[in-house]
C-alpha cells in the first residue's frame, strides 16, 4: 500500500485531501441553482486552463467517451490516424468499431511526427479528419501540435482532433490558436482530479460537420453537448462528485497560477532528465526537445525487468508503472503530474536509483 506523496503512476494520480473531500458534499439537484454555479466555474476554469473561448462541454465519462464523441461525430467516411504509440492507436480501434475507414500513420515509438513525414502521409488516399495525441502516456513524446495543425489548415475539408489527456492541467496547451477542430482532456492526470469527468472544445467548423452526420448518437453527440454548454446546464444527469472535486481543484489550480504550476512540472522532467544522465542506468524512450513535462517513459538497460522493479517499489510503497504493450516489461513509466513535487519526485529517484 502506498502512502502520501508515492504515487507516480501516469494516470490516475494521487488526489490532495482538500479534493478527496469535496466529493462528500451533501447531494444537491443536478438542475439546481447550486449546480448551475459550480458548472458555471467549472466551464470558467477549464476554459482559462485551455486558452479557449470555445464552450467547455462535460460529459461523466473518461477520455474515451469523448474520443468516441469526436469520431462518431467528426468523421465522413476516412480518418488519418497519427499513430505514436498504445494511445493514439486507441483512435484508431474506436473508428473501426464505429464504420470508418481508417489509415494509420505509423511512427516509431518513442519519435514525434514531424512536419515533413505528415506532409509524405497526405499525398496518399484523401481523408476527411486526422487525430493526434499531443502527449503520449506511453512513450513520453510529446507531437509539434502547432506545427501539425497549421500544415493540416492549409488542406480545406480536413477536421482535427486533438487529445490533450496528459497534457491539459500540465502543459500550455492552445486549441483555439493551434487550430484544433476538437480538443479533448480528462480530470485524472496533471489535473489532478479523480476519473470521471471528460471535457472537450470544438470548432464551428467541427459543429457544422458533425450536424450533419447521421448516427453520431445521443450520449455523446457533440451538438447536444455543445448546446447544453452554450447554455451552462449539465447534458445528463452526471457524476456531481466528482464536479464537486473538479471545482475544489480548479479553485486550488488558480491559486498555485497557471505560470507556477507549468515551471513546476517543467522542473520535473528536468529533474528526470538530469537524474538519467547523471547515472546512465536507463534511458528516455523520447528525444530531447520532444519530451513530456508530465510523463517519462525510461528504457531499461538489457536483462533488467521493468515488470519486477514496479514489484519491488510497490512493496516498498511506491507506484511507478511498466510500459505499454510489447514494451511492457523493457520500460518504466514514472508520471511526473498533477500535484506532485520537485522533492517527492526526489524520494522516488532515490529510492529507485540503487534498484535499476
Amino acid at each position: 500500500m502506498t502512502t502520501t506523496g508515492r504515487f507516480f503512476l501516469p494516470g490516475p494520480v494521487e488526489v490532495h485531501p482538500d479534493v478527496a473531500q469535496a466529493m462528500v458534499h451533501p447531494a444537491i439537484g443536478h438542475r439546481s441553482a447550486a449546480a448551475e454555479a459550480m458548472l458555471a466555474r467549472v466551464q470558467h476554469g477549464l476554459g482559462d486552463i485551455l486558452q479557449s473561448r470555445r464552450p467547455v462541454m462535460t460529459v461523466t465519462g473518461s477520455a474515451t467517451a469523448m474520443m468516441e464523441a469526436a469520431i462518431r461525430a467528426g468523421v465522413e467516411e476516412r480518418i488519418l490516424c497519427v499513430i505514436t504509440g498504445h494511445f493514439s492507436e486507441r483512435f484508431a480501434r474506436i473508428a473501426e468499431r464505429c464504420d470508418k475507414e481508417v489509415i494509420r500513420l505509423h511512427v516509431p515509438h518513442g519519435e514525434a511526427l514531424e512536419p515533413e513525414l505528415l506532409a509524405l502521409a497526405l499525398d496518399g488516399p484523401p481523408v476527411d479528419a486526422v487525430s493526434l495525441v499531443h502527449v503520449e502516456t506511453s512513450t513520453g513524446v510529446v507531437q509539434p501540435v502547432s506545427e501539425l495543425l497549421r500544415l493540416l489548415r492549409t488542406l480545406g475539408n480536413i477536421v482535427t482532433i486533438v487529445d490533450g489527456v496528459s497534457s491539459v492541467g500540465g502543459m500550455v496547451v492552445d486549441p483555439d490558436r493551434w487550430g484544433a477542430d476538437f480538443f479533448l482532456g480528462t480530470t485524472q492526470k496533471a489535473l489532478g482530479v479523480p476519473t470521471g469527468v471528460a471535457f472537450a472544445v470544438a470548432s464551428e467548423r467541427f459543429l457544422r460537420r458533425a450536424d450533419a452526420v447521421e448516427g453520431r448518437g445521443l450520449y455523446l453527440d457533440p451538438v447536444s453537448l455543445h448546446a447544453d454548454a452554450v447554455a451552462g446546464r449539465f447534458p445528463q444527469t452526471p457524476s456531481l462528485p466528482d464536479v464537486h472535486a473538479l471545482d475544489t481543484q480548479l479553485a486550488r489550480i488558480a491559486v498555485e497560477g497557471l505560470a507556477a504550476r507549468y515551471g513546476r512540472h517543467q522542473a520535473m522532467r528536468a529533474r528526470v532528465e538530469e537524474w538519467v544522465a547523471g547515472h546512465g542506468r536507463c534511458h528516455f524512450m523520447a528525444p530531447p526537445g520532444r519530451r513530456a513535462d508530465t510523463v517519462s517513459a525510461l528504457r531499461l538497460r538489457q536483462g533488467r525487468s521493468a515488470d519486477d522493479l514496479v514489484r519491488t517499489l510497490d512493496g516498498l510503497g511506491w507506484q511507478i508503472a511498466t510500459g505499454k504493450g510489447e514494451e511492457r516489461d523493457t520500460v518504466i513509466r514514472i508520471g511526473h503530474m498533477g500535484d506532485r513535487t520537485l522533492a517527492e519526485l526526489d524520494a522516488l529517484l532515490a529510492v529507485l536509483e540503487p534498484r535499476l
